[in-house]
């Protein structure tokens, strides 16, 4: 039986952890011949960051400064993420990674997107490993996209205590 991974998606939140999630995901590209493709996701602002905003920013600052500053943090974010690919792959970033990319949306979904536009084979990304309760509260990015996945999902623990 043959069983190919050619195409990996790893979703990072780019935590003090999300390290070894990389090479996690790495060492698997490296394994398969697979090209890794990265995504962060960044939630939009919600309704109320929006509304304090407007109400605590003079409207001609927000105005003049708001795609400016959009377009600023988003190029030190793509900057970041390089950096932390490079960093952490060393000379092997550019022979694994096929793209980096910075989605903004709804995390579990816009991964599960992501995954499907790159014709993934598999998913990998941390888990933080939350209690039952806590994920019934607070709900879990990484048990919403292991339940809703098509393909395989590796999920590397990470900030837990051993």
């Amino acid at each position: 039986m043959d069983y190919t991974i050619r195409t990996i998606l790893l979703a990072t939140d780019l935590g003090p952890r999300g390290h070894e999630v990389l090479r996690h995901a790495g060492g698997l590209a490296h394994h398969f011949g697979a090209r890794l493709h990265i995504v962060h996701t960044v939630e939009p602002l919600s309704d109320f960051a929006r509304f304090w905003i407007k109400t605590t920013v003079p409207e001609e600052t927000y105005k003049e400064n708001d795609p400016e500053t959009y377009a600023g943090i988003q190029r030190a974010l793509q900057q970041r993420l390089d950096e932390f690919c490079r960093e952490v792959l060393e000379g092997h970033a550019e022979r694994l990674i096929a793209d980096i990319q910075i989605i903004e949306g709804s995390p579990a979904r816009s991964i599960l997107e992501e995954a499907q536009r790159v014709n993934a084979d598999m998913i990998v990304l941390g888990s933080h490993g939350h209690s039952a309760i806590g994920e019934v509260m607070l709900g879990s990015v990484a048990h919403k996209i292991a339940m809703k996945a098509t393909v395989p999902v590796l999920l590397v623990p990470i900030g837990h205590q051993g």
